[in-house]
């Protein structure tokens, strides 16, 4: 399992991830900027690790799956190429909150 601290560093890595999976974070997360921004984000590095995570609700919740969180920024990015860190962060709380993309 690799962790990712905060949500820059999900920028960083988001294009390299090619599993149909999620990114897990812990269960007093909450979908909300400060959160988001700052929190530690887990991700599976097999398919037996991916389905312990998903399977134990006590130390790790569900939260994007890549798939997804890769859409969000690439939308935004599609739209508005100069899109700062912030507009990301804005596109996925957009996304959170309505189920649809921001453009």
């Amino acid at each position: 399992m690799k962790t990712i601290r905060g949500i820059e560093n999900l920028f960083r890595i988001y294009k390299n991830l090619n599993e149909p999976w999620r990114f897990f974070v812990e269960p007093e997360f909450i979908n909300e900027i400060n959160c988001i921004k700052n929190a530690n984000y887990y991700i599976a590095e097999t398919e037996d690790e991916f389905d312990e995570m998903d399977d134990s609700p006590d130390k790790y919740e569900a939260w994007l799956e890549y798939p997804t969180f890769q859409a969000i920024i690439d939308n935004k990015l599609e739209h508005h190429p100069n899109a700062t860190k912030k507009d990301l962060l804005d596109a996925i709380i957009y996304y959170l909150e309505n189920d649809d993309f921001l453009d």
